[in-house]
């Protein structure tokens, strides 16, 4: 009984220490995710460039008002008007070639992150990069927002494949 007691109090210890460990070597993600989502910041990483995209940056590159079904886990599917910009037409501001990527990531605040092949994001009017909803800025988590910035696909029937709170864009191979 004695081995047991021992064994278990080893374990915990071990897990213990693997999420401490983990903690402190997200600790920087963590805060740089924080002062994007504070200065309503999001970062685009492709081809070994960084490129920091504001409000401003979004609105220059041709903002569109669209109708998109939100349906959440706690509310039925209800139509809204988004304005944001094409995913699509981001990328092509910056003159990101997608011909080497087999997808996007984008990820959020919370750590949730999203991926989106090339031909969803290349399909026209389907992935957006939106900052209002029915008129009205997403608001931010403190204040039970979910921006300032969203991602969503238009073609997905329910809304699990949104990223709020975004902060981050990857091109991966």
């Amino acid at each position: 009984m004695h081995k047991k007691s021992f064994a278990v109090i080893c374990i915990f210890l071990c897990l213990f220490v693997a999420v401490w460990i983990s903690l402190k070597l997200n600790q920087p993600n963590i805060e740089e995710q924080k002062k994007l989502l504070e200065n309503s910041e999001i970062l685009l990483l492709a081809n070994q460039q960084e490129y920091l995209i504001g409000l401003n940056d979004l609105m220059e590159i041709g903002e569109e008002e669209f109708t998109s079904v939100l349906d959440t886990s706690s509310t039925n599917p209800t139509n809204h008007k988004y304005t944001g910009v094409q995913l699509k037409n981001i990328l092509s501001h910056y003159q990101i070639d997608l011909d080497e990527s087999s997808a996007l990531v984008l990820s959020g605040m919370d750590n949730y992150s999203v991926a989106y092949t090339t031909e969803e994001i290349l399909k026209n009017n389907n992935v957006y990069i939106v900052f209002k909803e029915d008129g009205n800025y997403l608001g931010s988590k403190e204040n039970g927002g979910r921006g300032p910035y969203e991602s969503i696909v238009v073609a997905d029937d329910f809304s699990n494949r949104r990223c709020k709170w975004l902060t981050r864009i990857e091109c991966v191979k």
